[in-house]
């Protein structure tokens, strides 16, 4: 996410430096960030069991490059639907219902680019098998 910002910023001085843009038109830059299309997703919600001194399964981990000293699972590469160490309780079903629902409504817009709507639907897989295992199914 950082280099699209750090390209959004480069891209806008670029073009202030050309002319075509004043300092501070901040239409530029939006107009810019706009045709970026970042995909956020906030948080996971669910209960991680790894265990630290025997981190088998854990998703987070795999293929990853763990800074020196750190301990515990990397938050930010947590995948509940896919992860043995993951649990999702009663409590998140809610959450990850709504983010189905929000998902199928987001893929169903008529002009999505297919590789967008590729994107949201292995996110929606993903929901949905976080949402079975969720049912124990």
């Amino acid at each position: 996410m950082r280099s699209a910002f750090a390209a959004v910023r480069e891209k806008a001085q670029a073009l202030r430096a050309n002319g075509k843009a004043q300092r501070g038109d901040v239409r530029v830059e939006h107009g810019l960030l706009k045709r970026t299309h970042l995909s956020i997703r906030f948080g996971k919600l669910n209960h991680c069991t790894m265990d630290e001194n025997n981190p088998v399964g854990a998703k987070c981990l795999e293929d990853a490059i763990v800074p020196p000293g750190h301990r515990g699972p990397l938050i930010d590469r947590c995948q509940p639907a896919r992860c043995s160490n993951s649990i999702i309780t009663s409590e998140h079903l809610p959450i990850w219902k709504a983010e189905h629902d929000s998902l199928s409504r987001l893929r169903d817009q008529p002009r999505l680019p297919p590789n967008r709507r590729a994107a949201i639907d292995e996110q929606i897989r993903d929901v949905e098998l976080a949402l079975r295992k969720a049912d124990g199914a």
